[in-house]
């Protein structure tokens, strides 16, 4: 195994803020790190609903990380941000999930190093351990 490949297809804050924190703490341990959003998951990354704070909550965590504002533990916009300097992470957008919504990637918050379907993220992934969240 050569890394970790993330495969983020929920949009709720805590899973969302969960693989940016796996995400990270890899990267900043030089663990290559692979994360694709996809299906709902996507849906936290609209520009939209980050500048609104509008995030999809299952429960007292989430709520508990809005009413933070970040204090304690950054956004997981900025923590992907920030983990892309420190390390090798990667964040790609489905395509497909992108076409069904009529969306671009300029309806995103600039996190993503690109557009894939699902077939070139299998491509990436195939040398590192794939988890599902």
């Amino acid at each position: 195994m050569t890394g970790y490949a993330i495969v983020l297809a929920s949009g709720e804050l805590e899973r969302v803020q969960a693989v940016s924190m796996i995400g990270s703490i890899a990267a900043a341990s030089d663990v290559p790190v692979q994360v694709f959003a996809t299906m709902n998951g996507l849906t936290a990354f609209e520009r939209e609903t980050v500048e609104s704070g509008d995030f999809d909550v299952a429960g007292e965590a989430g709520y508990a990380m809005l009413q933070s504002e970040g204090d304690q533990v950054p956004l997981f916009t900025e923590q992907l941000t920030q983990a892309k300097e420190l390390g090798p992470l990667e964040v790609y957008a489905c395509e497909m999930v992108m076409d069904l919504m009529g969306n671009g990637i300029d309806d995103y918050v600039d996190v993503f190093d690109g557009v894939l379907g699902v077939s070139g993220f299998l491509q990436k992934a195939k040398d590192k351990q794939v988890l599902f969240v």
